[in-house]
């Protein structure tokens, strides 16, 4: 089975008030994206994808042409779909750009209208159309790079919305996650952080969390306060060294590096 790293399902919730961008931003992010991936895969499907090791660039598009279809399919159902419900990708990586296109618009289709209306979600807090558009938009954000990384391009990553995805994976992946899949990833019962995590420049808005590990439990809030270590940088550079998609030296560490390399692995086991 191919290792799946964002793909996710789980249980609906009552929603409540989250904060996010404008459903515009979302849904523009994710024809962008994608239309960013398709542009590069071409020459690129055979390439290795840093980010997700034994992968390739066109494994990073049946996975994501999955997605698109297997949450517009709960979306549609107001449940889980089950997997072996969505037709696969096409085995043929010649067809798999025009498959992609497709996929996109089925997902589009189920999720580009009122955010404020209610859907499945696996995330307690949040379950609305509204959270699909981010999830997919930060999925698809999180893959173009992997494709970029493949290229040998750099990425560039807006500010604003690489501050709604660390929002995203330090509130809503890791407590959700982090207990599921934690003991299967091999995190230890006994690690622990406590890590004031806030962005920098011009274009971060000054968000901050205080994330706390516990074992296999994870409690984040904000604004940061006082913790043993700091994690602060650009919030390019943070979202990918969240989703090991980066390392740590385009940020600044501070106190206890200890207690960031305990979260790294606490997200890393988040996001399997």
């Amino acid at each position: 089975m191919r290792r799946n790293p964002l793909a996710r399902g789980g249980a609906v919730g009552q929603a409540v008030a989250v904060p996010r961008l404008e459903a515009s931003r979302y849904l523009s992010a994710l024809r962008a994206d994608t239309a960013r991936i398709v542009a590069l895969a071409p020459g690129a499907l055979d390439r290795p994808v840093p980010g997700c090791p034994g992968w390739n660039v066109a494994d990073v598009l049946r996975h994501l042409g999955e997605v698109y279809l297997h949450k517009a399919a709960s979306v549609r159902l107001g449940r889980r779909a089950p997997q072996d419900g969505v037709p696969p990708a096409p085995d043929d990586d010649a067809a798999l750009l025009p498959w992609l296109d497709d996929a996109l618009g089925t997902v589009l289709a189920a999720v580009g209208g009122d955010p404020e209306a209610p859907a499945w979600s696996w995330w307690p807090p949040d379950a609305t159309i509204g959270f699909w558009q981010r999830r997919m938009a930060q999925e698809t954000l999180v893959h173009r790079v992997d494709v970029e990384q493949a290229a040998g391009l750099s990425a560039d990553v807006d500010g604003e919305l690489a501050a709604d995805g660390v929002d995203e994976v330090l509130t809503a992946f890791l407590p959700v996650w982090l207990p599921l899949d934690g003991p299967g990833a091999g995190l230890p019962a006994d690690l622990t952080a406590h890590v004031a995590v806030r962005t920098t420049g011009p274009d971060a808005a000054g968000r901050s969390w205080d994330v706390r590990v516990d074992g296999l439990r994870a409690e984040v809030g904000g604004p940061a306060g006082d913790a043993p270590a700091v994690l602060e940088g650009p919030p390019g550079a943070l979202l990918l060294w969240a989703w090991g998609r980066g390392d740590a030296a385009a940020l600044r560490v501070g106190g206890d590096r200890g207690q960031v390399d305990a979260l790294r692995r606490a997200l890393a086991a988040a996001t399997v």
